[in-house]
């Protein structure tokens, strides 16, 4: 992996501990959540983006998946990285085959939500 980093939220750069099996109501995944707000997904395999994004949305909104369903691209940020579970290592470019994605999500404040 190219320029190996510890795990930082991409956001915020807050340093992360390593993924964790998390179960929300239907939604079954491996990963984290950031101070920021920010959540993050992991695929092990590095060939299920689809899969973990839809993951992602739904964990942003709390296992809402009609919530996350509704959403537009212009309702959140995201932010894709390889990531080596076993160093808890992320970095760009090429990666060696085993080498699972990140998947970083952050929703956007619309300005009805702010106070």
């Amino acid at each position: 992996m190219a320029k190996a980093r510890p795990l930082q939220c991409p956001f915020c750069d807050n340093y992360l501990k390593r993924p964790i099996d998390i179960r929300l109501k239907d939604l079954e995944i491996l990963g984290g959540i950031c101070p920021c707000g920010s959540v993050y997904v992991l695929d092990r395999t590095g060939h299920q983006l689809g899969q973990i994004y839809m993951d992602a949305l739904c964990f942003a909104c709390k296992g809402d998946f009609e919530k996350a369903l509704s959403l537009d691209p212009e309702d959140y940020e995201d932010i894709d990285l390889n990531y080596d579970f076993n160093s808890n290592t992320t970095g760009r470019g090429r990666t060696p085959e085993k080498t699972g994605k990140l998947l970083f999500l952050r929703l956007k404040m619309k300005k009805s939500d702010a106070i």
